[in-house]
């Protein structure tokens, strides 16, 4: 039976309007500021050290601004960034008297912050765990769920046991060109990546297919292990999966003969212990069948 999400108002469209409705422009680099607790969605927690926007700076002097910052009306003719700080910076370390912006007007903060994840989602080029942790976010933002609860509304939407309330899917789809079905299958195992996992995925250290295999680790103390080993290897995910297998079924093997032997026990036991007993064999038999 499909469960309604009616309750709630979904922004979805609200958001697409604004985003229809930005004036492009051009204004004075010293208009715009940046406020203290603005949230671009950035992973890289170097993205604006001095070596990152070096690169960003000459590219700029050389080419200007290729894509407009996201900016909202502030206080005495000042701009507040939405979005795009890390080209306001290199703009600023350039000494460009002018910037392109997208103008947003009057908005509230929690609007901004959509806004900011958005754009950084579907700014160019981004990595593919920088849009899906953008979008995860913007999502969870959107919808007012948490992370767990998203996670089971795509599931569900996926196997239509849910009605779309708050149109998730064209969404994902006019967004990112990829719908539900990716999203809760693909693109969540990102979300479940350690932080060095991440790291290594994003300075290139690490393919992403190698790293989803990562999550098969049998133990925390393994995954660390074989993530080390894959980094210095330059390992592809064959070679993870194959590094996997022997250490993830040793434990079930010894599990399995441990209990094989205690299963000729398995007629002494009465009662609500028998009962429990069959309950427990028959989940095992289903696991093991898949």
């Amino acid at each position: 039976m499909k469960r309604s999400f009616a309750h709630m108002v979904p922004p979805v469209a609200e958001l697409q309007a604004l985003t229809t409705g930005a004036v492009y422009t051009t204004v004075p680099t010293g208009r715009v500021r940046i406020l203290p607790d603005a949230a671009g969605g950035q992973v890289d927690a170097q993205a604006f050290s001095d070596d990152a926007l070096a690169g960003l700076r000459a590219s700029i002097e050389a080419d200007g601004i290729l894509t407009p910052l996201w900016v909202r009306e502030g206080p005495g003719g000042t701009l507040h960034l939405i979005a795009g700080e890390r080209r306001l910076r290199a703009a600023q370390a350039a000494a460009l008297p002018d910037v392109p912006v997208r103008h947003f007007g009057q908005i509230d903060d929690r609007r901004a912050r959509q806004l900011a994840l958005l754009e950084n989602a579907q700014r160019t080029n981004p990595s593919l765990i920088e849009q899906t942790l953008a979008g995860f976010a913007l999502m969870r933002d959107l919808t007012g769920l948490d992370q767990a609860g998203l996670l089971r509304h795509l599931n569900a939407l996926r196997k239509g046991r849910e009605e779309d309330t708050h149109g998730l899917n064209d969404w994902l789809r006019s967004t990112f060109g990829t719908g539900v079905s990716v999203w809760s299958l693909q693109r969540a195992k990102i979300l479940n990546f350690t932080p060095d996992e991440l790291q290594a995925v994003q300075s290139g250290q690490l393919d992403l297919k190698a790293a989803y295999e990562l999550a098969r680790a049998a133990t925390p103390q393994v995954r660390a292990q074989v993530l080390a080993e894959a980094v210095a290897g330059r390992w592809t995910a064959a070679q993870v999966r194959a590094a996997l297998t022997p250490i993830n079924s040793a434990p079930i093997q010894e599990a399995a003969t441990t209990l094989q032997r205690q299963l000729r026990r398995a007629h002494q036991l009465t009662g609500n212990d028998a009962e429990r007993a069959r309950v427990l064999m028959e989940e095992l038999s289903r696991l093991l069948e898949g």
